[in-house]
Parts: C-alpha cells; sequence; structure tokens
C-alpha cells in the first residue's frame, strides 16, 4: 500500500514577505508539517474469503493481492499453489492438496499430468495413455480418462497412479455416455458425481465409485426432473439429493447405494452436506443464516453457527464443510466442519477474517472537526474532533454518528453532491429541503444527543432549493431555481429569514461577511448584520466568477488573458501568482494553502512565505473534492481518503492566519428579572485553546471574571446569569464586557473584543457597594 507523503518538507522561511507584514508575533515551537490519520470503521457485512479447494492436511485460499495458496491444517504453513497451465493448450486440474497439471501441444494432443502435492512436496507424473483423454478429476491412486468411439460417446477408465497396481481399470457403466453431454460435477477421494444425457432421454445423475469402478444413476427426488433443480454433495458415507425448495433431503449410503435415509431440514434453501452421520443445513435464505446440523438416523438438531455467511457452503475432499460465520463482521472466520469424537460435528477455525473497511463516500473539515460519510453498506455520517496542532493522534473513533435511517435529509451522505450536507464550523450541519411550497434548512447539532431543527424561510414560496454552496456560523449561501433559474441566496439560519442580498454565482461566505463581485471590478465585503461594505480588495481588470476566502487569504478566478492567476493576502493586499491555470471547480483555498485537483491526484501550493511553493504532489486516488479530500478553511489542514479508506490530514508548514472574530451577536441588554442568561455568541476564525470573559462595573470600576472555557470550535457562548462566581447577582448598571481568547495551534497573539451591556438584576435586598 502506498504510503502518503507528509506535506511541507522544509518549513519556510517567514522573515520576508507576507510572514514579515502581518504584525503578528512569532509562535513558540517549529513551523513543521504534520500529518493524521483516522482509520476506516468496521464494514457491518463481514468479509468473505472463497475456498478454492479443500483437502484433509489443507485449503486453497486467495490473497488479497492476487494469486492462489494452499495453508497448512497443521502448522499453517502457506505455499503458493502450483501453476502449470502456462501453455496455451495446457489445463490445470485440482483435487483437495493435489493440483494436476497437463502439458499439451495442441488441442486435441493429450500430454503427460504432472500432480503436486501441496501438502508433502511430491511430485509425480502419469504419462500420457495412447486413445485416452484426461477428464477434470482424479482420486489419491487413479486419474480418470475416457476413451472415444467413431460415435462420440466415451468409455470411462481409471488410470493407476504409482501407488496403484492396476493401470487401466475400465468403469462399468449402464450405458455409453455422449460426450458432448459428459460433465463431472463434484469429486471427492471415493467417487465423483456426474451427469450426462442418457439414450432414454433427459439428464442422469450417476455416482462413480473409485473403488468398485462402476457408474451408478441415482434416482432423482421426488418432484425434481433434472439434476439442475437438485441440491447434491457428496460426503464421506452418504450422498445427499434435495430438490430445490423442498424441506426434505434423500440420503443414501454410499457404501450400499439401496440403504436410504429421509432427513426433515429447517429450511427448503440453501446447501445440505453430510459429515460423518449428520446432515449439515445452510439457511443462507433466512434472517439467521443459521447452520444446523441433523442426525441421519434422527434425533435433535444442534445448531452449528448461530450467523453464518449467505455465500455456498463449500465441500472438502474427506467429507469436510467450509463456511463463514460468527457473530458479527468483527468476530468472523472461515469453519471446517468434521465429525468429531463422538460422530457428532465439531467446529475448527481456517482462518480469521478481519472487516472489510466500511466505504468513506463524502468529506468535510471545518474547525478542526471531521465528518466523514461512510456506506456499510446504510449511508450514514461519523462525526470525529481532530488535534489542532501537536502531535498528539487523532481518535478513531468518532464523537458522534447518524445515518440515513434516522435523518435522510441530514444523515445521507451523498458523494455526487458535495454541498448536500455542509458544516457551518460551529458545530452544525446544514442541508436544503422543501417544506411546504418555500425552501427550508435543516440543521443538526453535530454531537451526541445534538438537536435538529427545520427551519422554514419564508419568501421562499415557488422556489426549488439545490446545494448549499458554503455555510459560515450562523449564514449561509445556498442555490435555489425559480421558474427553472438558478439563484443565490443567503439565509440566517437562527433568525430564520432570507437577507436582503443579491449574491452573484461568484460569492461566498466568511463568518458575518459576504464577498462578491464590485461592479465593474473587483471584490467587496459586505456585512451582512448591516449592509455596508467593510471590506474591498481591487482584482485587475476582472470580474471574477469563482471566489474562494479563508483567514486573511481570498481567491478569485479571472480568465488567464485577462489577469494572473493568484491569490490576495487580505491584510496586506499583497498578490501571491500561481504558476498554473486555475480550473473552475478544481482549485480549494485553505488558510495560507491552495489544493489543486489534477487528473493524477492533488498538488498543495504554500501561499504562506508570500510565494506559491509547491508541495509534493499526494493522494493520488483523489477523485472528486468533497468525496475524496477537503480542506478545513478554518485554520486548519486538508484532508484526503487513501486506498485503504484510511482519512488523512496533512498540514503545510508555516503559520496560519491570526485568530480573528469573524461574526458576533451580543445583546445590549440583560433583564435577569425576565431571562436566565444573557445572550451573547462570538464566532472565531479558527480553534481556541481557552477563553475569558469579564464584565467590568463602569460605576465602581470592578472586574470580574464571569465564566471562563478551555476547548472551543469555531462558537465561544457563554450562558452567563447575571452572577459573580460566588453565586450572588452583580448589581444592575452598565458593565463593560471584555473576550479574550486564546488561538489553539498555539500561533499567534490572542484576540481580544469589548462591548458594553446594560443589567438588571432581580429584586435580593441589600445595599450596593461603595462607589471607589
Amino acid at each position: 500500500m502506498r504510503r502518503s507523503r507528509v506535506l511541507g518538507a522544509a518549513a519556510l522561511a517567514l522573515a520576508t514577505g507576507i510572514g514579515a507584514l502581518t504584525a503578528v508575533p512569532a509562535a513558540a515551537g517549529p513551523a513543521a508539517a504534520d500529518e493524521l490519520t483516522i482509520a476506516p470503521l468496521a464494514h457491518q457485512e463481514p468479509s468473505y474469503q472463497p475456498i478454492y479447494g479443500a483437502g484433509p492436511k489443507g485449503v486453497v485460499l486467495a490473497r488479497p493481492s492476487g494469486g492462489l495458496y494452499w495453508k497448512s491444517f497443521e502448522d499453517g504453513r502457506e505455499v503458493p499453489l502450483a501453476d502449470c497451465a502456462t501453455g496455451p493448450y495446457d489445463q490445470s486440474l485440482q483435487l483437495g492438496d493435489t493440483v494436476g497439471c497437463e502439458r499439451r501441444t495442441s488441442p486435441t494432443a493429450p500430454g503427460a499430468l504432472t500432480l503436486h502435492d501441496q501438502a508433502t512436496g511430491r511430485t509425480e507424473t502419469v504419462a500420457a495413455q495412447a486413445g485416452r483423454t484426461w477428464t477434470t478429476t482424479f482420486s489419491p491412486t487413479q486419474v480418470l480418462a475416457y476413451e472415444t468411439d467413431a460415435e462420440d460417446r466415451i468409455t470411462l477408465h481409471l488410470i493407476g497412479r504409482e501407488n496403484e497396481a492396476r493401470k487401466d481399470v475400465t468403469v462399468s457403466a449402464p450405458e455409453r455416455i455422449p460426450i458432448d453431454s459428459f460433465w463431472v460435477r463434484t469429486s471427492d477421494e471415493k467417487g465423483a458425481l456426474i451427469t450426462y444425457r442418457s439414450a432414454a432421454g433427459g439428464q442422469t445423475l450417476a455416482l462413480l465409485d473409485y473403488a468398485r469402478a462402476t457408474l451408478t444413476p441415482l434416482a432423482l427426488p421426488d418432484g425434481a426432473t433434472d439434476p439442475g433443480g437438485v441440491d447434491y454433495s457428496l460426503g464421506s458415507q452418504w450422498v445427499s439429493l434435495r430438490e430445490n425448495g423442498s424441506g426434505t433431503a434423500t440420503l443414501r449410503s454410499r457404501a450400499d447405494l439401496t440403504v436410504t435415509r429421509s432427513v426433515n431440514t429447517p429450511t427448503p434453501y440453501g446447501r445440505t452436506h453430510p459429515v460423518g452421520d449428520w446432515l449439515v443445513v445452510q439457511d443462507h435464505n433466512a434472517t439467521s443464516n443459521a447452520v444446523t446440523a441433523l442426525p441421519v438416523a434422527g434425533g435433535a438438531p444442534r445448531t452449528l453457527l448461530a450467523r453464518a455467511s449467505d455465500r455456498a457452503l463449500k465441500t472438502g475432499t474427506d467429507g469436510s464443510a467450509y463456511l463463514a460465520g460468527g457473530t458479527d463482521s468483527s468476530h468472523w472466520a472461515m469453519h471446517r466442519i468434521v465429525s468429531g469424537p463422538d460422530g457428532a460435528p465439531v467446529l475448527s477455525t481456517v482462518a480469521d477474517l478481519p472487516p472489510n473497511p466500511a466505504d468513506r463516500v463524502t468529506l468535510s473539515l471545518a474547525q478542526g472537526r471531521l465528518i466523514a460519510g461512510q456506506e456499510d453498506p446504510t449511508r450514514s455520517l461519523q462525526g470525529y474532533t481532530v488535534p489542532v496542532a501537536g502531535t498528539a493522534p487523532a481518535k478513531q473513533t468518532p464523537d458522534w454518528s447518524c445515518d440515513e435511517n434516522q435523518d435522510e435529509r441530514l444523515c445521507r451522505p451523498r458523494s455526487g453532491l458535495p454541498g448536500w450536507t455542509v458544516p457551518t464550523g460551529d458545530g452544525r450541519i446544514v442541508s436544503l429541503s422543501t417544506h411546504g411550497a418555500g425552501v427550508a434548512v435543516n440543521v443538526r447539532e453535530t454531537r451526541p444527543g445534538g438537536t435538529v431543527r427545520q427551519v422554514s424561510l419564508p419568501g421562499t414560496d415557488g422556489m426549488q432549493p439545490y446545494l448549499i454552496k458554503n455555510a459560515s456560523g450562523r449564514f449561509v449561501l445556498f442555490t435555489v431555481t425559480e421558474k427553472n433559474t438558478p439563484r443565490l441566496l443567503v439565509a440566517d439560519i437562527d433568525a430564520g429569514k432570507v437577507l436582503d442580498f443579491k449574491p452573484s454565482s461568484a460569492a461566498t461566505l466568511w463568518g458575518a461577511t459576504l464577498w462578491d463581485v464590485k461592479s465593474p471590478y473587483g471584490l467587496d465585503g459586505t456585512d451582512l448584520r448591516t449592509g455596508r461594505v467593510t471590506q474591498h480588495q481591487g482584482s485587475g481588470l476582472c470580474r471574477p466568477s469563482e471566489i474562494q476566502v479563508s483567514g486573511d487569504w481570498i481567491y478569485s478566478l479571472c480568465p488567464a488573458d485577462v489577469e494572473t492567476p493568484g491569490v490576495w493576502h487580505l491584510p496586506t493586499h499583497k498578490f501571491v501568482s500561481l504558476p498554473f491555470v486555475p480550473e473552475r471547480g478544481r482549485v480549494q483555498l485553505g488558510d495560507g494553502y491552495l489544493v489543486r485537483q489534477k487528473d493524477n491526484g492533488l498538488e498543495v501550493y504554500n501561499l504562506r512565505s508570500g510565494k506559491a511553493v509547491r508541495e509534493s504532489g499526494i493522494a493520488p486516488e483523489a477523485l472528486a473534492y468533497g468525496s475524496d479530500w477537503t480542506v478545513d478553511r478554518f485554520g486548519g489542514r486538508l484532508a484526503y481518503t487513501g486506498p485503504d479508506e484510511t482519512v488523512h490530514l496533512a498540514g503545510v508548514a508555516g503559520d496560519a492566519s491570526p485568530l480573528a472574530l469573524i461574526d458576533q451577536d451580543v445583546a445590549a441588554t440583560a433583564d435577569f428579572r425576565q431571562v436566565k442568561t444573557w445572550q451573547a455568541r462570538w464566532w472565531l476564525s479558527k480553534p481556541v485553546s481557552s477563553w475569558k470573559l469579564t464584565v467590568r462595573d463602569k460605576a465602581s470600576g470592578m472586574t470580574t471574571t464571569v465564566r471562563t472555557g478551555t476547548d472551543a470550535r469555531g462558537l465561544i457562548a457563554p450562558a452567563w446569569d447575571g452572577k459573580s462566581p460566588t453565586g450572588a447577582y452583580l448589581f444592575s448598571g452598565e458593565y463593560e464586557w471584555t473576550l479574550t481568547a486564546r488561538p489553539a495551534d498555539g500561533r499567534g497573539a490572542e484576540v481580544s473584543t469589548s462591548g458594553t451591556v446594560s443589567t438588571t438584576r432581580p429584586p435580593t435586598g441589600g445595599r450596593p457597594p461603595a462607589r471607589p
């Protein structure tokens, strides 16, 4: 398996260019690249290992990388299966532990047959016989061959091997067999079941007994008219026959075919196989997929496996049976069923079958929260919280999950529609749906037990929802169609309304800022709370067709013949040109880096030095943005899914943008006689490691720390009840609040913001403190 390469092979020097213009204190610790991995969860459907043959000493299996091998029951030894059919006319035969190889110089010239015993390593050669043609089967002592007469009918012969004194024994048969209808259906060490077209018409099923050199037709079970409708199997002591769909199996003794038994099976479907004097029944069409053993002579059945694979039971050449089963996909194995000391069937493990990985079908990443959509086979979302900095490994178990059976609107990932479910960056995901005659936004908190609500948007009657373009905090930018014409709308999902803006198709969101094309050229950042333009960035002589924002960086796609492609650094208005021509929909902007999707994978360009420095190419298996790879615009890594369904989260060298406040919603008053908590929310550009909220009484000058916290991802929403840490209400009056927060990546200064709030406390008596 290819190992991905970590991004940022060398730390970038930040003494010049953009790094010197950000006016952010240097961070402690190396600005080194890093990578985390999250292994896939186990697929709920058990894995399956087909058996290609089994003998008394071993079993033939396949390697995942290709090729067959023989595995010893005694010591677990694995031997590559002899591969001898290398010529254009050669053929390969197999019986249990032995592989037969016939070399032919032409299609009609039988050659010598070389037999390889995988268990002992011994090889013997049976010379080609004049007038004889090898069939597809052999025994430990003989090889089955045939001769053809002038009417294209055959006579069977058993050709002796080295340990057999009889070198050519003619098989006694009730009639000559037409060559074009002869078929060895199954065989073991004692004989074979053969079908052919009889002279009386119709297909005949017959048992070939090697020791007696006889071919004896077998009567089909009642109601069966053709061997093709019969489940038949060779056990060491019995031949079992059951018409498909019948609940009764007929068993004939191999020692004396006139001795028969009837066994009622618990199911009319699946395979049956005699093991000793018991009949093993595979119920692979039932809910339980149970495997049951029934005594041929009558008596109580035994359950061998409560749950088994729905793949057909496989038989061995010594009368054993093979079937995969267990309790669940993580406790699954290929089992061998043989007669135990008391004659009853017992199980032994041939090979453990670890689960296949669940299929990753979507990826999104925001504020260090990864959401991976998967299919196993139910479609679901799995949420992980990823370390923002340091060398600590990522937690391998999800924090929360939801599947399509719980909520198809939000919990069913759709790989072809990456805008179907989108993270907001503050711990929520959103999707669109119809509601009545209009559009609704579905909102889910991504935590265990998180709430789910549907926000109906007034004024959207007659519109059809399509996809969400992006989301940031409480604001969502999305596409609808109205009279078959696409439109872009922006909504406040907390206020439950569509805002009075008309974004172009190029627009994008960053916090409370809507970035869009300014007429005739350039870009404007409009505050969605006030409607005022608060930021501007020139873009030459172009109206961009695509805009992306991440931290202090803005990317706008313009025709290459009009403007050099590149990315702007907003605080300094410095332009970083790109050494390639971007294609729409194939470039994504992260915080200080840019990812380009190519036909053979991804290219990452680090922008943090003031130049576009190409990192090593990664993820050659990546196919589509949102399905196989994504970026965290909120100061974080990029993520991609490897060929083994492992998610890789790779960082780039250098500092991300400084921590910044990108939106806030703070009530100017708080009357604690009527409300329990003061309504205040701050959205930040990247995760924080700690934060503190203080209030200063303007009259007394006294400052009180009322709330503190540690890890916060995108949103700080303290529930302050108007009380001091001792539990007493602060006195009514005017207060200046101050929120400070430290970046979780340890890079850059803490952020601080202030405002005022007028509070009224409940009547509690007492005298106010003295004013200084």
